[in-house]
């Protein structure tokens, strides 16, 4: 009796996921009575405090889940939460409040600034809505503050605009009016992909002391696996709408199990592999269609392992040992896994 109270009590101590997400389905309209099938069945969660990696090919749907996850267009049916609140069937006006505490910030920084407006006001844009924050500061300090802790001088930036600033200045103002909102999770869209690789460096490094200072949630979405791994606590690996594996990001290298992360892990360079073993090169196939995806696994037409179980049942996502999730009929749990 006294294992199962403490059990009990254990478990009423485990906070909520500050986000979290079951069975997101989202599907678009091709045409001739066709649909893609961009994101089948995917479920999440995101711990205060914890950063999500999502990794996967262009077209595996990481982006599309991004998007779901804040209601940008809400999912064809699944339920995504946002701490104690469902945000999936809101009201417009009681999603549009819910979703002040979830920012995105997206792929290209230029085109999601206006282009007519000065720095400062696009940082005051969230504030300006919502009215929210230290309202015992002024409008102008609160700027210059957002400003300088993204790393921009305010004296030098908050009367440009966004075609006089580089790319990567563009991506620290997107942060700077994000974090203004003072959200409880960060959802990141390929936020480094389109600047060059030094300026990576820097906004990468940013996020990472930001959210850790405040203790952010982050979703980090991306396909270069060397970034999202060093970045994250935990990778979610998608292929073609579907989870393959959910794994600590520490032990990705060598504990990676499914045929598809290590594919993605032998696509490195070898000096960025680092100790583990090397994936398994995958068998050349013409990547199928999210029109018409494969039976049973998805990844089974490019797989080394694929037997005929493979193409006739859908592999469920297990557990195989704690906090390490494969969806693959080739992989079994631990033994002395419960």
């Amino acid at each position: 009796m006294t294992s199962t109270r403490t059990t009990a009590t254990a478990e009423r101590d485990v906070p909520p996921p500050a986000l979290s997400a079951q069975d997101l389905v989202v599907e678009y309209p091709a045409g001739r009575g066709r649909k893609v099938h961009a994101v089948s069945g995917v479920s999440l969660d995101v711990a205060a405090g914890e950063t999500l990696g999502i990794l996967g090919e262009s077209g595996c749907g990481k982006s599309t889940v991004g998007r779901a996850l804040i209601q940008l267009p809400p999912p064809d049916s699944g339920t995504v939460r946002l701490g104690g609140v469902t945000l999936t069937g809101l009201a417009p006006g009681e999603l549009r409040r819910a979703r002040a505490r979830m920012q995105i910030i997206m792929q290209d920084p230029v085109s999601a600034l206006n282009p007519r407006r000065r720095v400062k006001d696009l940082v005051w844009e969230g504030p300006s809505i919502w009215g929210s924050g230290d309202a015992t500061r002024g409008k102008d300090t609160r700027i210059d503050d957002a400003l300088r802790d993204v790393g921009l001088d305010p004296a030098t930036v908050r009367e440009r605009r966004p075609h006089e600033l580089s790319g990567g200045q563009c991506q620290r103002v997107c942060i700077a009016r994000a974090l203004l909102l003072d959200p409880e999770v960060l959802i990141c869209d390929e936020p480094v992909s389109s600047l060059d690789v030094s300026v990576q460096a820097q906004i990468l490094n940013l996020l990472e002391t930001t959210t850790r200072r405040r203790g952010l949630s982050m979703v980090f979405i991306a396909h270069d696996v060397s970034v999202v791994k060093n970045i994250s606590d935990r990778v979610m690996v998608m292929y073609l709408g579907k989870v393959c594996e959910v794994l600590p990001s520490d032990g990705m290298q060598h504990e990676a199990l499914h045929p598809y992360t290590r594919l993605l892990l032998a696509s490195l360079p070898q000096a960025q592999r680092g100790p583990g073993r090397a994936g398994d090169p995958a068998p050349p196939a013409e990547l199928p269609s999210p029109l018409n995806p494969p039976s049973g696994c998805r990844f089974r037409t490019r797989c080394p392992l694929a037997t005929d179980l493979c193409s006739q049942q859908e592999p469920p996502l297990r557990d195989i040992r704690p906090g390490h999730r494969v969806a693959c009929h080739h992989v079994e749990p631990e033994r002395n896994h419960t």
